[in-house]
C-alpha cells in the first residue's frame, strides 16, 4: 500500500517540497535546480501554488536521495506535478513518468529549460 501523507507545504525548489516534515520530490517531474536558469522562478512558482492549501501527496515510485516520490494535489485538487509542468516551470520527466505530462507542456518550455540526462 502506498504511503499517504497532507499538511501544510513549504517548498525547497521547482521539484521538492516538504509536507509535515517530510521531503518529497514530485514524481515525474523535471525543474531546474536553483543555481540553473529558470531555478528561482520554478520555485517561486511552485510556492505559489502551494500557498495557503494543505497539500495531500500519495507515494509513487522508489524514494530518491531520502525524499518520498510522490503525485501532490492542493486541497482544491489542483495536481502540482501537472500544474508546474503547464505554466512552463518545469518538464516532463518521461524516464518515469511514462510521458504523462509531456502534452502539458507549453509551446517552448523544451528550447528554454533543459532536460536532466536521467530523464
Amino acid at each position: 500500500m502506498a504511503t499517504e501523507i497532507s499538511g501544510p507545504a513549504t517548498v525547497q525548489d521547482g521539484d521538492t517540497i516538504y509536507v509535515s516534515g517530510v521531503s518529497v520530490r514530485l514524481h515525474g517531474v523535471d525543474a531546474p535546480e536553483l543555481r540553473e536558469p529558470g531555478g528561482i522562478e520554478a520555485r517561486d512558482q511552485l510556492a505559489g501554488i502551494v500557498a495557503g492549501n494543505t497539500i495531500r501527496c500519495i507515494e509513487r515510485g522508489r524514494p530518491s536521495r531520502g525524499r518520498m516520490v510522490a503525485v501532490c494535489t492542493t486541497s482544491a485538487g489542483l495536481n502540482l506535478n501537472a500544474e508546474i509542468i503547464r505554466r512552463g516551470f518545469a518538464l516532463d520527466c518521461p524516464r518515469y513518468s511514462n510521458g504523462r505530462y509531456r502534452s502539458l507542456e507549453p509551446t517552448g518550455a523544451r528550447q528554454r529549460l533543459v532536460q536532466k540526462p536521467y530523464c
